[in-house]
């Protein structure tokens, strides 16, 4: 059994993901650019439908990297 994973664009939330990701983008250092940009255009392609459970922890990832030390440390 294929269980699809998708991204729902009730409430906007599959824009709100894209834009987040354009600001970790901005603040990202050269070496993380190709991941980052590859992981925007696999969601792009699939209208965020279809998502494997690696771009979900690529996803997950990519957002904990940008939370400051000190939220991390306190969690």
């Amino acid at each position: 059994m294929n269980t699809t994973y998708y991204i729902t664009n009730k409430n906007n939330q599959l824009l709100e993901l894209l834009n987040t990701i354009d600001y970790c983008l901005m603040d990202s250092k050269i070496d993380e650019v190709d991941t980052i940009i590859r992981l925007k255009e696999e969601l792009l392609a699939n209208d965020g439908i279809h998502i494997t459970p690696e771009q979900i922890n690529n996803i997950i990832s990519l957002l904990l990297s940008f939370v400051p030390m000190t939220v991390k440390e306190v969690g």
